[in-house]
């Protein structure tokens, strides 16, 4: 029998890694940049799920994943490792 993922878990990790590679596609220069934009948007995604359990807010749900709070989350993580990538930088 083969390994079973549950679908909302894999919905939440390809929704992660797309916002992670549109966001490499807009502003990312190397594949560390890359790297750092999966990392941030998995766990800005799993923040922004965990902020939707803990508060019950649901403005749109797919099963039990909340979309917007996840979104939200994800692309702030974003927003936060660019800024931190470019003060290292400088």
């Amino acid at each position: 029998m083969g390994l079973m993922v549950p679908p909302g878990l894999l919905l939440a990790a390809l929704i992660a890694l797309g916002y992670a590679s549109l966001f490499h596609l807009w502003g990312g220069r190397s594949g560390r940049d890359l790297l750092l934009y999966v990392v941030a948007a998995g766990v800005g995604f799993a923040l922004g799920q965990l902020l939707g359990l803990v508060t019950q807010v649901s403005f749109f749900q797919i099963g039990q994943l909340h979309l917007v709070e996840a979104s939200i989350g994800a692309w702030l993580a974003l927003i936060g490792a660019r800024e931190m990538g470019r003060r290292e930088k400088e």
